[in-house]
């Protein structure tokens, strides 16, 4: 089982080729304002649609351009190769590798909200990204806790192979006319 990961929700975007659960290549790709231009390019270099059994694709939070570029190619993409579309929460790629437990991560969404994601790393289990207020956040007791400036600034997507390769045994696909983008606003 072959996956491609895209993440365009930072610079720089991230492609990853996963076997399984394992993580087998990863290329970063500079310069997310050229994103609409160069991502084509590196993606034809970088593996062979028909050689996919699924694609994955990161929701956010991210800026509304690198989210939408990267959502708008892989669902062109899914739909043209019919491929299943698997979404996946962005800051998954930046979990501190050497982190275990329980965490949350919490990130600021933009006009008074938060974005929310929690998680165990040792049961593998990832709730899904919520937005919540500050003065109701809920995250429970976690063993730590990572935001933005303490997410890794080099990818891991080992989490990522991880949550997209279970979904895809799970059957658990995305719509791809419905993706739901978590923009930093």
């Amino acid at each position: 089982m072959k996956g491609l990961i895209i993440d365009t929700s930072r610079d720089p975007a991230i492609l990853g080729l996963i076997e399984d659960n394992t993580v087998v290549k990863m290329t970063l790709i500079e310069g997310a304002k050229n994103l609409s231009s160069t991502l084509f390019p590196a993606l034809e270099s970088f593996c062979k649609i028909k050689d996919l059994d699924f694609i994955a694709i990161g929701i956010g939070p991210g800026s509304y351009m690198g989210i939408r570029t990267g959502a708008t190619i892989a669902k062109t993409l899914a739909f043209a190769a019919n491929l299943p579309l698997i979404e996946f929460s962005s800051p998954l790629a930046f979990l501190p590798k050497n982190h275990q437990g329980t965490f949350a991560f919490i990130g600021d969404a933009k006009m008074g909200q938060l974005y929310v994601l929690v998680g165990d790393t040792k049961n593998r289990q990832i709730s899904p990204p919520q937005l919540s207020n500050p003065e109701e956040l809920a995250i429970g007791e976690n063993d730590f806790i990572v935001g933005p400036g303490y997410l890794d600034p080099e990818p891991n997507l080992e989490w990522v192979a991880i949550e997209v390769y279970i979904r895809f045994i799970q059957k658990n696909f995305s719509d791809i006319s419905s993706l739901e983008l978590t923009y930093l606003r």
